[in-house]
């Protein structure tokens, strides 16, 4: 096992100097963190056999992540249309008939009011 360690190190230096990696952009950074997460290799293996730093690769898929959500809660905050409100909302209604008087509350009282008014339309 370390033999094999002893190798890799001398495959990735060149000259005495580290040997530099590929540089990819987001679009790419997208496509490799898709195919690991599809792949049945786990962060590490799947990072050893492509030749990417484990720190580079939790790196962008933190940096592309948080970019997803915040750009998912930018198109969430499109959704929501504005509504205008047609009549205010009555804190109470009062009918008084003859000698009878009706006190309603809350936002059902108009269409209470409303039902009773058909109701004696129609001669019930």
């Amino acid at each position: 096992m370390q033999a094999k360690a002893v190798e890799s190190e001398r495959a990735t230096r060149a000259n005495g100097r580290k040997r530099e990696g590929v540089r990819y952009d987001a679009r790419q950074w997208a496509k490799l963190i898709e195919a690991q997460r599809h792949s049945s290799l786990t962060v590490v293996e799947f990072c050893q056999r492509r030749g990417i730093a484990k720190a580079t690769f939790w790196y962008w898929r933190k940096r592309l992540v948080s970019a997803a959500r915040k750009e998912s809660g930018t198109k969430l905050a499109q959704r929501f249309l504005p509504v205008s409100i047609l009549a205010p909302v009555a804190e109470h209604i009062e009918v008084s008939v003859d000698s009878m008087h009706v006190r309603l509350a809350g936002t059902a009282a108009a269409r209470v009011v409303d039902a009773i008014v058909a109701s004696i339309g129609r001669g019930a």
